[in-house]
């Protein structure tokens, strides 16, 4: 995915694992949601995956002690932060959290719908994404083990 990562779509913070663990929380907490929803719901079960994924990004980008800057298009700088620090090994994943931002964006703003199996396959790849953030993140910080 992202060899290379335009720094101007982020501003610097302090490091705060408090923060970092909180955030690594609620990205389990929506995986969690997203499956409990599943049956009835499967518009609200899609974003809710799609939002694990994005605050586990989060939780990488405060990691690495920057957040995105505010305004329009700071879910795609959190996915090509993403994609630049966990690299090309990840970029099948991170490909496909690209396609979950731009059909989040038609299932919120416009008229889409979501299967029932686009539903179960985006909740199973926000699983396995956030279990990469967060063992990379435990991995760039050793004194750190979240959950």
């Amino acid at each position: 995915m992202a060899k290379e990562f335009d720094f101007s779509l982020i501003k610097k913070q302090a490091v705060n694992y408090r923060q970092i663990e909180l955030t690594i929380h609620k990205a389990y907490k929506s995986l969690e949601a997203s499956k409990k929803v599943i049956d009835t719901d499967t518009d609200s079960s899609f974003i809710l995956a799609y939002e694990a994924m994005l605050k586990a990004s989060l939780a990488l980008m405060l990691s690495r002690g920057c957040r995105p800057r505010t305004g329009l298009g700071h879910h795609k700088t959190l996915v090509e932060f993403s994609g630049f620090v966990l690299g090309e090994k990840f970029a099948d994943i991170i490909t496909t959290y690209d396609r979950m931002r731009a059909k989040r964006n038609k299932v919120v703003y416009d008229i889409a719908l979501v299967s029932e199996a686009e539903a179960t396959q985006a909740a199973d790849l926000a699983g396995k994404y956030v279990d990469v953030v967060r063992n990379k993140i435990e991995e760039d910080n050793p004194q750190l083990r979240l959950i």
